[in-house]
């Protein structure tokens, strides 16, 4: 099945509609904690920061197919954006949907008024995917929650 995608929402979390907030969350948690089964809270603190944007990809009929969100941080002193919570319904894979979020976000690392390098933590099997995107591994592998990951950034 193929979905268009009709838009991409950039926002933080106090400007989503109720439903659009109650889809992120649902998204993540169907993804994280029962696709891949990594039993932690999804939901902390730096979803409800002012400074933080968050990605939704939505179909003509405002369904949400995939999340993403970019928030300030510092990696080793270094002031970064990172980009994290990047997930798309099994259903939009394969379609652009995931490109699109992707892109949305080196657009806000790239934004002339305040360009900074993008930061994520790939899990080990998506090294080449982000590699495409420009990023480059930038530390030592490490488990999180049973899933092999590591630093990569894009400058």
């Amino acid at each position: 099945m193929r979905h268009m995608t009709d838009s991409i929402t950039v926002a933080s979390l106090h400007e989503l509609s109720p439903l659009q907030v109650h889809a992120l969350y649902k998204l993540r948690v169907d993804i994280f904690v029962h696709e891949q089964q990594v039993p932690y809270a999804e939901i902390d603190d730096t979803d409800a920061a002012a400074t933080t944007r968050h990605l939704l990809a939505t179909d003509d009929s405002g369904a949400v197919l995939g999340v993403g969100r970019v928030y300030p941080s510092t990696i080793d002193g270094e002031e970064v954006l990172q980009f994290g919570r990047f997930a798309v319904t099994p259903a939009a894979r394969g379609t652009g949907v995931a490109r699109r979020i992707m892109e949305q976000a080196l657009q806000l690392a790239d934004a002339p008024s305040t360009p900074l390098p993008l930061y994520l933590t790939a899990q080990k099997p998506l090294t080449d995917y982000y590699g495409g995107y420009g990023f480059d591994v930038c530390g030592p592998q490490y488990d999180d929650e049973g899933v092999p990951h590591v630093p990569m950034i894009r400058r």
